[in-house]
This record gives C-alpha cells, sequence and structure tokens, in this order.
C-alpha cells in the first residue's frame, strides 16, 4: 500500500524502482519468513497420515451418518456432502432440528449457485444426497458416524451404544467432543478400535481445521481412515492425544481465562478484545465466547480446570453471566450488545454491573496482549513436552488454523522461537511472581532457553 501510495507521486521509471525496493525489504522480513514457514508446513501436513505403517490404506467413506441437527451437525454434513461427495443422513430427535438442518443446507447452496461457484444441477445432485431421519433407519449401513450432540458423557456414551447394538462392525464411530477425553467415552463399549475423536470448529464449512483424537485403543486404519476423510471434507488435519481439551481448546483456555483475569482486575473488555485484535487475532477472547456460547464456555472451563487445576485457575465471570441468563450470542445477550444499532460491535454496558467490576484500570495494548498470549505459549510447549502434539509443526498449524493465531506470527513455538525462549521463560517467571501458579514455565522452556535452541524447524 505504501508502494502504490508513493507510486502514484512518481514518474512511472521512479515508481518501478520504488516498488523493486518495496518488495526486496518484504520478501526479507521476520512476516514473510513466517509465512513461508506455513505455507510449507501445510504442503508437509497434506502428505501425513499420522501412524507409524504407512503401507496402511483408508477404508472408502461413501455413506456418513450424523447425529444431530444442530449448527455442527449441519456444518459436518455440508463438507461431507459439498467436499468429500458422500452420502449423508442425518438424524435428531424433533422435527424441527431436522427442518433447522434442511433450511441451514438449502441455503449453503443457494448462495453457492448465486455466486456461480456451483451450477444448479450440481447443487441439487448434492442435496439429494442428504436424507433426514428421527429414528436410526438407515445407519446400520454408513461407513462413518459423526456424532454432534450436546457435551454431555452419558448421552455421548449412549450414542456409541446405540450405534454399536446395529451390528455394523465396519462402522467407524466419531465423536465431535470439544473437551470430553475419548476415554471416557469409548470406556464399555463394544469396539474401542474403531472409535476416533474427530473435533471440527464452528461454522464447520469455513473453519478449516480438524482435530483428530486418537485413544490407546484406536487402530492405525481408524486413524488413517479418518485423516483421509477429513482432508475429502477440504480440512487441514492433525492428530492428537487424547487429553482433557485436546490440544487446540488446551491451549486456546489459558489465553481466555488470563483476560477474565485482566477483566477482574479493571480493564475494559473492549480494550482487553482491541488489544487482541491489533496483535493479530480475528477476535478477542469476549467476542469469541459470545460466538460460541457462555454455556458451552463454562462446560469446558469445568472439564479443562479440574484436568489442570495447578494452573488453570479460572474466574467466575462465565458463571454470573450464566446466572444472568447471558449465553452470548446466541440469545442476544452477552459480553455484547446485540440490538439493532449496535448489532455486536458494541461492549454492553450493563454487563460491569451483573459482573460486579468498575473497569477502570489502564494498560498498555501490547502488555494486555503478552499477559494473554504467554498463558497459551506455555500451554503448547507443555502439549509438546507431554507429546500431545507429535511435533511443534502440528502445534503451529493447529494454533494458525483452529484458533486464528496470525499466520505473520508463524505459530505459538515459532513466536517463542522469534521472542527467544529465555525471554518468554523470564516473562512467565516474573508473571508467576506477580500472580501465582497459573504462569508457572514449562520444563523445557528452561532446557531450551539454556541451550538457546529453537523449538520449529
Amino acid at each position: 500500500l505504501d508502494v502504490v501510495r508513493k507510486g502514484l507521486a512518481m514518474s512511472m521509471s521512479a515508481a518501478l524502482d520504488n516498488e523493486i525496493q518495496g518488495f526486496a525489504e518484504l520478501a526479507v522480513s521476520p512476516e514473510c519468513k513466517q509465512l513461508i514457514y506455513i505455507y510449507f508446513a501445510h504442503t508437509n501436513l497434506k502428505k501425513e497420515t499420522f501412524v507409524k505403517d504407512k503401507t496402511i490404506k483408508p477404508e472408502k467413506i461413501n455413506r456418513v451418518g450424523v447425529l444431530g441437527g444442530g449448527l455442527m451437525g449441519s456444518g459436518i454434513a455440508l463438507v461431507s456432502l459439498d467436499k468429500a461427495g458422500s452420502e449423508v443422513r442425518i438424524k435428531d430427535v424433533s422435527d424441527n432440528g431436522l427442518r433447522g438442518a434442511s433450511k441451514y443446507v438449502f441455503n449453503y447452496f443457494q448462495t453457492k449457485v448465486k455466486r456461480r461457484s456451483m451450477s444448479a444441477a450440481d447443487a441439487r445432485r448434492a442435496k439429494n444426497k442428504l436424507t433426514y431421519s428421527l429414528d436410526l433407519t438407515g445407519f446400520s449401513t454408513v461407513d462413518l458416524v459423526v456424532e454432534a450432540v450436546f457435551e454431555d458423557l452419558k448421552l455421548k456414551k449412549q450414542m456409541v451404544k446405540d450405534i454399536q447394538d446395529l451390528g455394523n462392525e465396519k462402522t467407524i464411530f466419531a465423536t465431535n467432543t470439544s473437551s470430553i477425553p475419548i476415554k471416557d467415552i469409548v470406556r464399555g463399549s463394544a469396539a474401542p478400535e474403531r472409535i476416533i475423536g474427530m473435533h471440527y470448529f464452528s461454522p464447520v464449512e469455513k473453519m478449516p481445521l480438524l482435530e483428530i483424537i486418537k485413544h490407546n485403543r484406536t487402530s492405525e486404519s481408524t486413524i488413517v481412515t479418518a485423516v483421509n476423510f477429513g482432508k475429502k471434507q477440504g480440512k487441514t488435519v492433525i492428530v492428537v492425544k487424547d487429553v482433557a481439551g485436546f490440544y487446540v481448546n488446551r491451549i486456546l483456555f489459558p489465553y481466555i481465562n488470563e483476560a477474565g483475569h485482566l477483566a477482574a482486575e479493571g480493564v475494559p473488555i473492549d480494550a482487553i478484545d482491541k488489544a487482541m485484535v491489533s496483535w493479530g487475532l480475528p477476535v478477542g477472547p469476549f467476542k469469541l465466547l459470545d460466538e460460541v456460547g457462555l454455556d458451552v464456555g463454562l462446560k469446558v472451563q469445568n472439564i479443562i480446570e479440574q484436568a489442570y487445576s495447578d494452573r488453570m485457575q479460572s474466574t467466575d465471570i462465565v458463571q454470573k453471566m450464566l446466572n444472568a441468563e447471558r449465553l452470548g450470542k446466541k440469545n442476544k445477550s452477552g459480553f455484547y450488545s446485540y440490538d439493532r444499532k449496535s448489532k455486536g460491535k458494541q461492549i454492553d454496558s450493563s454487563v460491569y454491573s451483573v459482573l460486579g467490576i468498575t473497569p477502570n484500570k489502564k494498560m498498555p495494548a501490547i502488555e494486555i496482549a503478552l499477559r494473554c498470549i504467554l498463558p497459551l505459549l506455555n500451554e503448547a510447549v507443555f502439549c509438546l513436552d507431554e507429546k500431545v502434539i507429535d511435533s511443534s509443526r502440528d502445534g503451529d498449524m493447529g494454533a494458525v488454523f483452529g484458533i486464528g493465531f496470525p499466520p505473520f506470527r508463524g505459530g505459538p513455538f515459532r513466536y517463542i522461537d522469534a521472542l527467544g525462549s529465555d525471554v518468554v521463560l523470564a516473562k512467565l517467571k516474573q508473571l508467576e511472581s506477580d500472580y501465582g501458579s497459573r504462569f508457572k514455565p514449562a520444563d523445557s522452556l528452561a532446557k531450551h532457553a539454556q541451550k538457546g535452541s529453537a523449538y520449529a524447524a
């Protein structure tokens, strides 16, 4: 943009020289190097099978069953129809749920036709591959079942039993849980080797990441098949170990949690969100909570806080919001105002009285950003140390494509390398001294700081 602006006031020859100079500077910038890294990491990820035995071939997935016709279920059905070309059958407990799914799918394909990215005939063919049901009729012949029901362990375990009771030993069961450990869902099942986590992000048709979760008894064939089908759905796929929160939500929680601590200290909510957007994230933490839903946020918070209580000490902000029946965008009552005038662009000032907070603390934007991001970086290192992810590359790609970590910063591990492990370690130790154990540095940070070694290639 600077080159264009300056070029308008120059002769053609001088403008071209200015353009060459601008391009040369950009090509060797840190941001360019990080984006080149993301490009090659993304390319390499497309070739991954995530299993040791590279001779294992994926099973064919021609028919997909989706349990739940809500936003997630509809999105999973869409990418299975539109990208993977599969036949899809959606089951929901109510006619309203199925009507909502039907409308969602219809509007999606209508938009593609209007934008001329799909012909009317192709849209009809895709929609004709979708059927609906209030029971499990037709599910005995599907190759893959993806459940997208509420975050309730008992309900998800029942879904597993219901599908396995149909008697098709070839059916792979995938759970779209966002935080419940797969081992808990699998416990007591007839065929645990055919069960896997496929964690999509909302809205499914727009969010590029698919986080596949393997538990101790998942077969390599099931992993390869799920990875291959995820790629056919147009997803960037990473495979992670089965722990509470998996990888993406596990590193996201301490970031959102710290934003809550800042708000509780009196830093204005909009100042926190603006600082994070300015730092490079697509939305701030409170806007994200509104979009996801405070009820969903609390369920994830409870699971992760219970699993990592020593460094996941949360505030009561989300609980207070729910006590006031503020669910976020879904009921047009959250941190932001959703009336006709503001349309979710302004903070609802009444939220401060709900939370019992006086927003009078000023803090520089970069200080806000680092205070929120450092716990995320630290948790990513914990995940690598615990082998939740296979490599720093997978950790970077999961953060960039799953939570919108700024690509020009390269992902958590590349960003640690850019800052320096010694700098990150020192900042975390200072914050630990000031605020407590939630900032306790991961073990390998000290080792990397001492050696001066990098996390990312």
